[in-house]
């Protein structure tokens, strides 16, 4: 007897008896904690569903006032942030980083001096600490360096990037 996908059926038959396995092993010593599980979300939904017909009702009965003014001043004061000099500064940066990354690449920077590198460029754009853009500009740096694959910067190795060089 010649099977024809040997590899085919030995994953078949090794996947069905380690799922075989972990049935009865789940069944035998963790069935008190699968039904709570399965219970809890069953009241979850149950709940989901009462909150919510709850909830149309209350907004039958009360339908919400809007007042104009309030949606006139939270137009007019937007945050400091949201700016298109800002916005413009952030560019600027990630253009500069992307080019001083790739140089650093081509001369083989060690770690240390990649991130000494970063923060003496981040020292002239220091308004962007703290804002949404300093995500955007840790998601470049990231992506530069996954780009090239010589260096991976951590976490708190990206925390230490944004720290102020004297």
């Amino acid at each position: 007897m010649i099977i024809e996908h040997p590899w085919k059926s030995y994953a078949t038959v090794a996947g069905l008896s380690t799922a075989i396995y972990y049935a009865v092993i789940g069944w035998q010593y963790y069935l008190p904690e699968i039904k709570s599980w399965l219970g809890q979300r069953h009241q979850s939904v149950q709940h989901r569903e009462n909150i919510s017909r709850s909830n149309d009702a209350l907004a039958e009965q009360y339908p919400p006032e809007i007042d104009d003014s309030i949606l006139v001043d939270d137009l007019s004061e937007a945050p400091a942030w949201q700016s298109e000099e800002m916005f413009e500064t952030a560019e600027k940066l990630s253009t500069h980083l992307i080019s001083e990354i790739e140089e650093a690449h081509s001369k083989e920077y060690s770690k240390p001096d990649l991130i000494l590198m970063m923060q003496m460029i981040l020292k002239n754009y220091s308004v962007l600490k703290g804002t949404p853009f300093q995500k955007v500009i840790n998601n470049r740096i990231e992506a530069e360096c996954a780009k090239y694959g010589s260096i991976h910067l951590s976490e708190g190795e990206m925390i230490e990037v944004w720290r102020m060089v004297v």
